[in-house]
């Protein structure tokens, strides 16, 4: 009995043992399920748990770490609308204003004051040369008939040969140095050339002429840019490569685009009655130095220019009857790309820009 007894209490004990052991269990997982909520709260909450567990820790370093995420994103919004900020500041800076060109020889462009002092010059030569033999006939008129007659006869002679000579000016330089027309069909090398680079200057295809000497050499004459004559000479034709063609077509197209060619025509008129020395004063000085600068900004290739030139100053010495001769060459040397020619050796061009190897040695320093 005692042990029947003892048996069923040791039964009952085990069996309490395990309801109390279940118990445990259950108290083990509501306290684990409690953990989990703290956690939970903790980490959703803001912290304010305050440390009491190691959940509410948790929380606020998860609730930290959220704190720092979003800043962080607002930062590289912030940076990257800096960087887009930085980026246009950048590429407005790039955006630069035109420098200014300064008038004088080395000026890569044609300038409007040099056209503009050109055409002037060119009237007043107009103007002077037709005051002298005007003056003379209103002082006859005037003592002849009356100081009044003399005045308007002054005044009208006056005008009239000035007009009268720039109209024909162009003509009778042309026919100073033998200039015949060219058209299409005889050289369409030439034109080419020539209608390439009118477009790089901007100008109307001038009229072209031709002179029959085995000299290499060219000029530009004309009344202005619009109606403009470019003459070259068969030996130019039969020397020059397409390169230092080039170059010597645009050297004449500078003076044009310059207002070169009317001075040209004009002082060419005018050496009928003066010789050199009326053509070099009418014309002045370092104008073929400045045509070259605008001819190799322009063609930006200054070695086509140079080789022609060197290949001028290589040229057989002209013939007797040669334009280029010392007897015919002298009155009209000034209008030429090579003026030296039979003047190479000559001690007066040492210094003078408009020398033909004075101006080949500053192309090749390009």
């Amino acid at each position: 009995m005692p042990e029947s007894q003892s048996n069923p209490q040791n039964s009952s004990n085990r069996g309490g043992g395990g309801r109390s052991g279940g118990g445990g269990g259950g108290n083990a997982n509501r306290n684990r399920n409690r953990n989990r909520n703290k956690n939970r709260s903790g980490g959703s909450g803001s912290g304010s748990g305050g440390g009491r567990s190691a959940g509410s820790g948790g929380g606020r370093g998860g609730g930290g770490g959220q704190n720092r995420s979003r800043p962080a994103g607002s930062s590289s919004q912030r940076s990257r609308s800096g960087s887009s900020r930085a980026a246009a500041v950048a590429v407005a800076a790039e955006v630069l204003a035109p420098m200014p060109i300064e008038p004088g020889l080395g000026a890569t462009e044609v300038l409007p004051e040099e056209i503009k002092a050109n055409r002037r010059r060119a009237v007043w030569l107009c103007v002077l040369t037709a005051f002298a033999p005007s003056l003379i006939i209103g002082a006859i008129v005037a003592a002849v008939a009356s100081p009044l007659i003399g005045a308007v006869v002054l005044v009208v002679l006056w005008a009239a040969g000035a007009v009268g000579l720039w109209r024909v000016a162009p003509d009778q330089a042309l026919k100073r140095v033998g200039a015949v027309a060219l058209s299409e069909r005889d050289n369409p090398r030439l034109t080419n050339v020539t209608e390439g680079l009118c477009a790089t200057f901007g100008l109307r295809m001038p009229e072209l002429y031709l002179v029959f000497d085995a000299v290499p050499n060219a000029c530009a004459l004309g009344r202005d840019a619009s109606s403009s004559a470019l003459v070259v000479t068969s030996g130019l034709l039969d020397t020059m490569g397409p390169i230092e063609l080039e170059g010597v077509i645009a050297h004449e197209l500078a003076h044009v685009k310059r207002s070169d060619n009317t001075v040209f025509a004009v002082g060419l008129t005018l050496a009928r009655f003066g010789g050199a020395r009326v053509l070099s004063w009418c014309v002045g000085h370092n104008r073929e130095y400045r045509a070259d600068v605008v001819a190799a900004s322009a063609v930006r290739y200054p070695r086509g220019l140079l080789d022609a030139l060197r290949l001028m100053e290589a040229a057989p010495e002209p013939a007797g009857n040669s334009l280029f001769g010392p007897a015919r060459f002298g009155p009209v040397r000034h209008i030429w790309i090579d003026p030296s020619v039979g003047h190479r050796h000559d001690a007066q061009t040492l210094g003078d820009l408009d020398d033909t190897s004075v101006r080949a040695a500053a192309l090749s320093e390009w």
